[in-house]
């Protein structure tokens, strides 16, 4: 079967929704990972559900302008019902990520108070040098071609030995687990920078939507690592000065 990528008309009053949708969740995100005065963030029933929600949204907002060729194409295959099952299986790729974030959060949030303020940009900068070595590994790169290439992975999955419906969401589960493989590095990079800064917020979003693209997303991988590394070396070395709120609020400073 043959898959034909097409944006349908009208992408732009979707995409501008999105972007609404990203704005607000990720403001909500950074108030939720802004801690309490003394340090630390809360640990309620109701702060796991709003951190789950903040980050489904804006994870989904995020990646929608990008998906949507991938959802074309599955209603297209199989209907309306098929692209949304595919839509909930990507959605459940990044609730999943979601989950593990917040577990990560919730058992870090002691240590991150005990190594505190003062060593901030040791910590930013040791978490951008491993972003570097990640945006350039084998998995990475994999990653990045599958996510790329998504009608590949719908023939991998459409082949009808269930419902429509299960393939679809197969196949948008493996799809959304291919971009977060892909943009990782930057998802790490947008909670250690950006939760509280929107010109960081913006730039990790719009260079995950560039990773993601078959022709540029290899081209920038290596310079893009190139420049993660110089900047994680700066910023440990105390040579560039950066904000960093995001970071100090959860080591409580």
């Amino acid at each position: 079967m043959r898959f034909v990528a097409a944006l349908p008309a009208g992408v732009a009053a979707p995409a501008g929704v999105a972007l609404v949708v990203f704005a607000i969740s990720g403001a909500s995100l950074a108030l939720l990972t802004a801690g309490d005065a003394g340090g630390g963030l809360p640990r309620g029933a109701g702060w796991v559900v709003l951190f789950l929600a903040g980050w489904t949204l804006m994870t989904s907002a995020m990646m929608l302008p990008s998906s949507l060729p991938f959802l074309v194409a599955t209603q297209r295959a199989g209907g309306v019902e098929a692209s949304t099952a595919a839509g909930f299986g990507f959605t459940a790729a990044w609730f999943a990520v979601g989950i593990v974030l917040c577990a990560s959060l919730w058992m870090a949030g002691d240590l991150l108070a005990e190594i505190g303020p003062g060593r901030v940009e040791q910590l930013a900068g040791a978490s951008l040098m491993a972003a570097a070595l990640y945006q350039v590994s084998p998995l990475a790169r994999s990653c990045q071609r599958a996510c790329a290439r998504p009608f590949g992975i719908i023939a991998q999955h459409w082949r009808g030995e269930g419902t429509p419906r299960r393939d679809a969401a197969m196949a948008g589960l493996h799809y959304g687990m291919s971009c977060v493989g892909c943009c990782l590095a930057m998802i790490v990079l947008m909670f250690v920078f950006g939760m509280h800064d929107l010109v960081w917020m913006v730039g990790l979003a719009l260079l995950m939507a560039v990773q993601k693209h078959a022709v540029w997303g290899p081209r920038i991988a290596m310079p893009s690592a190139a420049a993660l590394m110089a900047a994680g070396v700066a910023i440990a070395a105390g040579w560039w000065v950066v904000p960093l709120r995001s970071l100090r609020a959860l080591c409580g400073g």
